[in-house]
């Protein structure tokens, strides 16, 4: 089935004409180079040997699991691969395929239906996967892109806290200061009037000091 999957993404494939290799580099595989596929829905990838690997079991798996009674699509397109190495031309394997399944009973119409039949098969089967990743899409990113929008609300709210809470901060030592300067000027008015009330006390208790001394001494 390999090689069916490498003839069958190969439709889709572009190749740079005559591109270079670097020296000790082997070819690249043409399912490693990027193919831009033919729907507007599907994106250009790489497909790694190890991924083509695993697809391959995938479908082998699913149409052995589904195999019609009888020779039918799946052995003829089995018999194809089998011979290709042996009968490189299509057609003419194509014709000694057909001819070998048809002592077995596989006719032209049976050939057509059952390749039709694994067709909606593989069809269904993309629907199935689409749906699993849908749901795996559903648990493991949509989620984790909830998450990271309410950490962007969080940080937006506790920013505009952190505003607010600067500008009442810097509003608050602004008071701060000038109640300082207030208190300050408070102060030092009041030292002076106490200075200037205690010189001026001094003064009126020695008049009176004095002026008892005279009563005293006069009359």
């Amino acid at each position: 089935m390999a090689n069916f999957l490498k003839k069958a993404l190969g439709l889709f494939v572009e190749f740079e004409p005559n591109e270079p290799q670097h020296p000790g580099t082997p070819a690249r595989d043409n399912l490693a180079q990027k193919f831009p596929l033919s729907s507007p829905k599907q994106a250009a990838a790489n497909l790694s040997d190890e991924e083509l690997d695993k697809f391959d079991q995938h479908f082998t798996r699913l149409f052995e699991s589904s195999n019609l009674p009888g020779p039918d699509y799946f052995e003829f397109w089995r018999m194809m691969e089998t011979l290709e190495a042996h009968v490189p031309d299509e057609k003419a394997r194509i014709g000694a395929v057909f001819a070998t399944l048809s002592i077995q009973g596989l006719t032209r119409d049976k050939l057509l239906e059952t390749a039709g039949q694994y067709k909606t098969m593989v069809e269904k089967d993309r629907a199935e996967f689409d749906k699993a990743a849908d749901d795996k899409a559903a648990r493991e990113v949509e989620g984790r892109v909830h998450q990271i929008a309410q950490f962007e609300k969080d940080i937006a709210e506790n920013s505009k806290k952190i505003q607010e809470l600067t500008e009442a901060i810097n509003k608050a030592q602004a008071s701060m200061k000038e109640l300082k300067d207030q208190a300050a000027a408070h102060e030092q008015k009041i030292a002076a009037s106490r200075q200037g009330y205690d010189i001026a006390c001094d003064a009126m208790i020695n008049k009176i000091s004095t002026d008892i001394q005279k009563i005293q001494t006069s009359i």
